[in-house]
Order: C-alpha cells, then sequence, then structure tokens
C-alpha cells in the first residue's frame, strides 16, 4: 500500500487498535503468544512460514501484513526504541512510502523495516530471521543480554 500524510497518521493512531486484536484474538485463533518478546517474534515467524510459501503470497494479503508489520515493528520499538516514520519526499529511498523505524540512537542502517522482514523471512526459510536482526541490533547498541 502507498502511504499518503493523513493515512499514515490515521495508520498511527489505529496501532493500538489493531495491536489489541492481534494480540489477543488472532493470537489464541492461532495458538500464538504474542508478548512483545523476542522469542514472539520466531513464533510469529514460524506462522508466516506456515501460512505463506511466496513472498506475493503475503503480500496479496494487505491485512495481515499490516499487523504482522505493526507487532514486528512495536516489539523493535520495546526493545531498541525509534519511533514510526514514513519518507513520503525522497522517491530514491529503498522505503519510500513503507512504514519503518527511525531512532538518532540506530547504529548503522538508520531505518528499521519490519514489512520487509516479514516477507524476506519467507524465502529464508530460517524461522529465526527476524529475532536475529532485533538481536543484532541490540547488539550494535550495546543492550545487555538482560534486556532480551
Amino acid at each position: 500500500m502507498a502511504y499518503t500524510k493523513e493515512n499514515f497518521e490515521e495508520w498511527i493512531i489505529l496501532i493500538d487498535f489493531k495491536m489489541e486484536y492481534f494480540t489477543d484474538k488472532f493470537a489464541k485463533e492461532n495458538n500464538l503468544k504474542l508478548d512483545y518478546s523476542i522469542g514472539s517474534l520466531d513464533e510469529v515467524e514460524k506462522w508466516i512460514l506456515t501460512n505463506y510459501s511466496e513472498i506475493k503470497d503475503l503480500t496479496n494479503d494487505a491485512e495481515n501484513l499490516d499487523y504482522l508489520t505493526v507487532y514486528i515493528g512495536e516489539t523493535f520499538r520495546k526493545h531498541i526504541g525509534g519511533e514510526w516514520f514514513i519518507d513520503l519526499k525522497n522517491k530514491k529511498n529503498a522505503y519510500y512510502s513503507m512504514p519503518v523505524l527511525t531512532s538518532p540512537d540506530y547504529i548503522g542502517e538508520l531505518y528499521k523495516a519490519p514489512m520487509t522482514y516479514a516477507t524476506a523471512c519467507i524465502n529464508r526459510k530460517r524461522g529465526d530471521y527476524i529475532s536475529t536482526i532485533l538481536k543484532n541490533c541490540m547488539e550494535n547498541m550495546n543492550h545487555k543480554k538482560s534486556d532480551l
């Protein structure tokens, strides 16, 4: 989905409502423990791998891709901080018109792109691809093991 400034602002406002549904009703229906822990990212990834064999299958399921994007992003925010951001000015930005996280505290990559993590894990078929990205971010930012 291509966002405008207005519908991105609405998207931000709806995050809490989406996560209430996703971490409660959706989680129960799919036997998932979605508590924003690093381990829950592995559960989400395994669910993705079980339900989508190709990236296009997930990208064609806009509603679930949106829920997954928000959940992965909110889990990253819990552990490494950051704010949701969307670049609607620089069309050459790889993440142009895509919700991403950013923070002056991030080291290395300026943007964390949960939507791309959700889709990329399908081809990687690891089961811990997304959580590994988060752990690497935490390590780069010198978060202690106790933060895990």
